[in-house]
């Protein structure tokens, strides 16, 4: 890739972080959404009548297939995002080093011209 490609590449992989960072908060939500269903029917229930009851029926209500796949999707989205997030530093980090680079050049052709003179 070419100087000049790289910050076209940065914004595309910072929007493509963007993208994923809105899914998570999306899925995130669904997860609160969740937990404050358990935590209302745990609190309503006049059964459980104390914290070790009221832990047991959290923990089985937690394990029902759709919760269960929410936050599996959620630990995905997060795992995807911080993929993203690793590819846009290595592209932000191989354009500071190639601007290294250049000035490198730069600097060894102004050395060799003083040289010259």
């Amino acid at each position: 890739m070419r100087l000049i490609d790289y910050p076209t590449a940065i914004a595309q992989q910072q929007r493509e972080f963007l993208r994923e960072e809105q899914h998570v908060r999306r899925l995130q939500e669904i997860v609160n959404r969740h937990t404050a269903e358990i935590d209302t029917q745990i609190a309503f229930d006049s059964d459980l009548r104390n914290d070790a009851q009221r832990k047991a029926k959290r923990i089985e209500l937690m394990r029902s297939p759709d919760r269960q796949r929410a936050w599996a999707n959620l630990q995905m989205a997060q795992d995807r995002r911080a993929e993203i997030e690793i590819d846009l530093s290595l592209l932000r980090n191989q354009f500071s080093v190639l601007k290294l680079e250049m000035r490198e050049t730069i600097a060894l052709r102004e050395l060799q011209v003083a040289d010259a003179a």
